[in-house]
């Protein structure tokens, strides 16, 4: 049943996660100089053109952004068995909240660390990908709760 509602939401929820793994999380600005752009494999030094710092935390960003893409983009497959397909995309959910905090911590350590008070950060687009999943996997998880609730209705019946 891949024709369902909810299939194009996680759909939708996984190709934004797989846009964090393109887009840069954040640039690190100095009176409109940019000194350096956080990806998804690390802090890169843009004069120099060497990543200067991989992560702040121990758990790097690829693994994270990965782990908060594959439960969504699995989810898909799951149609079968509706209430396994709930919680896949709830844990989605959760892996998303987790991977913006992780994010946000991880933006504001660097500039602690290596740049100071001086540097300003503007967030980019790959920051707010996991916050544009989060709708979407809502969205799909209302889908799949009017799905169980119909089959169910539809088995009372019988």
């Amino acid at each position: 049943m891949i024709q369902r509602v909810q299939t194009i939401y996680l759909v939708l929820a996984s190709l934004s996660g797989i846009m964090t793994l393109i887009l840069p999380f954040a640039y690190f600005l100095e009176a409109d100089i940019e000194l350096g752009e956080f990806g998804v494999f690390g802090l890169l030094n843009v004069q120099s053109n060497i990543f200067e710092l991989r992560d702040p935390f121990k758990i790097p960003s690829w693994i994270f952004s990965v782990l908060a893409v594959v439960p969504s983009a699995s989810a898909i497959f799951l149609y079968k068995n509706r209430s396994t397909q709930l919680k896949v995309t709830r844990l989605a959910m959760l892996l998303n909240l987790a991977f913006i905090v992780y994010l946000a911590f991880s933006i504001e350590s660097i500039k602690g660390q290596l740049y100071g008070d001086s540097v300003r950060v503007l967030y980019y687009s790959g920051f707010y990908m996991p916050v544009i999943a989060l709708p979407f996997l809502f969205l799909a998880i209302r889908g799949i709760k009017k799905d169980d609730a119909l089959v169910k209705s539809l088995d009372r019946i019988r």
